[in-house]
């Protein structure tokens, strides 16, 4: 459980850099639109932090950590939100930069960013099935 709460404590970490990194180089360059960095911000700290530090309360009411399909989770949640995080930031510091991509490397980094979302997705869906095992143990 402790790991949990140092996964999120990272998350929450990064999540609170990287919106402040997205202010002051907003400022410092005089960025007024919109980038993807600052949507990094709020997809850190809910997804990353939030998520893991909620989950304590799931593995203590349920028993999760005895599920396979939770360790699945744990490894392709934290790889897809790893990867999303890193390619949203890669697009947004160079979109405050202003020092855009060539359209190529952008779509490749929006597609991985994407590709990340997917991972993301199907963590969730372990988390969901080590849920429902975890409950239909317990009912019995």
């Amino acid at each position: 459980m402790k790991k949990m709460y140092w996964i999120s404590l990272s998350y929450f970490v990064f999540g609170l850099l990287s919106g402040l990194v997205n202010h002051e180089i907003a400022y410092w360059t005089g960025f007024t639109g919109e980038s993807v960095m600052s949507v990094v911000h709020p997809h850190a700290i809910l997804l990353g932090g939030l998520t893991f530090l909620l989950m304590p309360l799931f593995m203590k009411s349920f028993e999760l950590e005895k599920q396979k399909s939770f360790r699945c989770f744990l490894w392709t949640y934290n790889i897809g939100l790893v990867m999303t995080l890193g390619f949203m930031t890669i697009r947004g510091m160079s979109q405050l930069l202003l020092k855009p991509f060539p359209s190529f490397s952008d779509h490749m980094v929006g597609g991985l960013a994407g590709i990340g979302h997917v991972i993301l997705t199907v963590g969730l869906g372990f988390l969901f099935h080590s849920l429902i095992k975890s409950v239909d143990k317990r009912s019995e």
